[in-house]
C-alpha cells in the first residue's frame, strides 16, 4: 500500500546513505508515507540522489572516528523533531547503541539493550545462540594465534572459513569492520591472519546453498518476513548477494528465525544467512541486526520490513506480510563484476547467465522511476577506484560489501 507523506507525516532519520540497504529503506518508507532524511559518511551517497530522500546529511565515518560521528549525530537529532532514528551498517549501529544517552532524549532509537546489541554482532554468541535453538552451525573455533588458527584449520581440512569476532571490531586503537574470507590453504590463512588477529573465528566450511531469512521481530513473534536463496555472491566465495530469488519458506525455518531472534534478545529488522543442507537441515553462519543488503528484493516481494518496523515501535498501524516466491534480485555492479570474471576466463555460458533477463526483478540500485541513485552508486565507485593505489589490481579486485 502507497501512502504519499503529508506535512504531519512522522520524520526519520536513516543512517549509511551510501549502502544499498539504507536506499531500500528509503524508498520503502517514504511509500508508507513517512518523510525520510538521510545521513551519509561517504559521497556521492546513493540515498541522497534519491527522489523520496527529503533531506540530505554528512557526517564523519563511525570507522574512521566515532566520537566525531556521535558528536555530529547528536547535533542533528537534537536540531529537528525525528520520531525514529534507523542504523543501515553494524558500524552505526554499534556507535548509536554505545552512546545511546546523547540521543535519547531527542529521538526514538527502538533498540534493546546495549548488550543484546553487542550480542546479536558477535559470531560466537551467533553459535551458541543457535544451539540453544536446535539450529546448527558449522564446527567452529576461536583461535588466539596463527598458530591456533592453523590447527584449526588442519583440523576441519581446507577449506575453511575466517571470520573476525565481530563485522566491526576494534585493532590497533581503530575500527576495523571486515566480513568472512574462504581460505583454501594454508599459505592463504598465513596471508591473511593479520588482517584478523587474535579472536578470530576459524569455521568449518560446509556445502550447500546460501538461504537467507528475513524478517521483523517483535515482542517474540515476526511481523513480516521473507525468505531468498541466493544464486551468485561476490566475491563469488564467501560474498554479499548479488543474484537471488525469494522462494516459500522451508519446512521449519520460520519458527527457527523466530526463536533465534528471541534467544538473541533482538528486536527489529534482521536478516538470518543459513547454508541449506542436503538433509534438509540448516546451518547459521550469520545474523544481521540492521537494514540488509537484498532489502530491496524483500520489500518488493511483498513483505515491507522497514515499515513494518517503524509502524510497530511508532504505535501506527503495523504492516505485515510475507514476501511472495518468484521475484529476483541484482545487485548492478557485483553483477557486472561477477560477469567480467567470467568473460575474462573464457566462461562464455556461466557469463551467459549473468546477463539473462528475469521477470519480477528489483535491483539494488536502479529503478525506471527513480534511476540517480544508480549514477550516484557508479560515481562512488570511480571515485574509490581512481584513489586506489594501482597495485591493487583491476576491476574483480574492488569489493564493496553493503
Amino acid at each position: 500500500m502507497k501512502t504519499a507523506p503529508s506535512p504531519d507525516s512522522p520524520r526519520v532519520l536513516l543512517t549509511d546513505a551510501e549502502d544499498r540497504s539504507s536506499l531500500a529503506g528509503c524508498r520503502s518508507l517514504h511509500q508508507a508515507g513517512y518523510k525520510v532524511d538521510a545521513l551519509a559518511t561517504r559521497r556521492p551517497a546513493a540515498v541522497h540522489w534519491s527522489r523520496f530522500c527529503d533531506r540530505r546529511l554528512a557526517a564523519h565515518d563511525p570507522r574512521e572516528d566515532q566520537s566525531r560521528f556521535v558528536a555530529e549525530l547528536e547535533n542533528i537529532v537534537s536540531a529537528s523533531r525525528y520520531r525514529l532514528l534507523v542504523t543501515g551498517s553494524d558500524a552505526s549501529l554499534l556507535a548509536i547503541s554505545r552512546h545511546r544517552e546523547r540521543f535519547a532524549p531527542f529521538v526514538e532509537l527502538g533498540l534493546p539493550s546495549t548488550e543484546v546489541v553487542e550480542r546479536c554482532v558477535s559470531k560466537q554468541a551467533l553459535v551458541r545462540a543457535a544451539a540453544e535453538v536446535g539450529l546448527d552451525s558449522p564446527e567452529t573455533e576461536v583461535c588466539a594465534d596463527e598458530s591456533e588458527a592453523k590447527a584449526a584449520a588442519r583440523r576441519f581440512g581446507y577449506p575453511v572459513v575466517i571470520k573476525p569476532p565481530s563485522s566491526v571490531f576494534g585493532r590497533n586503537g581503530h575500527v576495523t569492520q571486515r566480513g568472512s574470507a574462504l581460505i583454501r590453504d594454508e599459505p592463504s590463512l598465513v596471508d591473511r591472519w593479520p588482517e584478523y588477529g587474535a579472536g578470530a573465528l576459524i569455521q568449518q566450511c560446509v556445502n550447500g546453498p546460501v538461504v537467507s531469512f528475513s524478517g521483523v521481530a517483535a515482542d517474540g513473534r515476526l511481523l513480516a518476513y521473507g525468505v531468498s536463496r541466493y544464486a551468485r555472491t561476490w566475491p563469488p566465495e564467501g560474498g554479499a548477494v548479488s543474484f537471488a530469488e525469494t522462494i516459500p519458506p522451508p519446512a521449519g525455518l520460520r519458527q527457527k528465525a523466530q526463536d533465534l531472534a528471541a534467544a538473541l534478545g533482538w528486536q527489529g529488522v534482521f536478516e538470518l544467512e543459513v547454508i541449506q543442507r542436503e538433509d534438509s537441515g540448516f546451518a547459521a553462519i550469520d545474523f544481521n541486526p540492521r537494514l540488509f543488503g537484498s532489502l530491496e528484493l524483500i520489500t518488493k516481494a511483498g513483505a515491507p520490513l522497514t515499515p513494518a518496523w517503524c509502524g510497530w515501535v511508532l504505535g501506527r498501524s503495523t504492516l505485515q506480510g510475507e514476501a511472495r516466491p518468484g521475484y529476483h534480485y541484482r545487485w548492478e555492479d557485483a553483477e557486472l563484476r561477477n560477469l567480467w570474471r567470467r568473460l575474462r576466463s573464457r566462461q562464455i555460458r556461466p557469463a551467459l547467465t549473468v546477463l539473462r533477463p528475469q521477470r519480477k526483478m528489483a535491483r539494488s540500485f536502479f529503478r525506471v522511476t527513480d534511476p540517480a541513485p544508480l549514477v550516484a552508486r557508479l560515481l562512488l565507485l570511480v571515485n574509490r577506484r581512481l584513489r586506489r593505489p594501482r597495485s591493487s589490481g583491476g576491476l574483480e579486485g574492488a569489493t564493496y560489501a553493503s
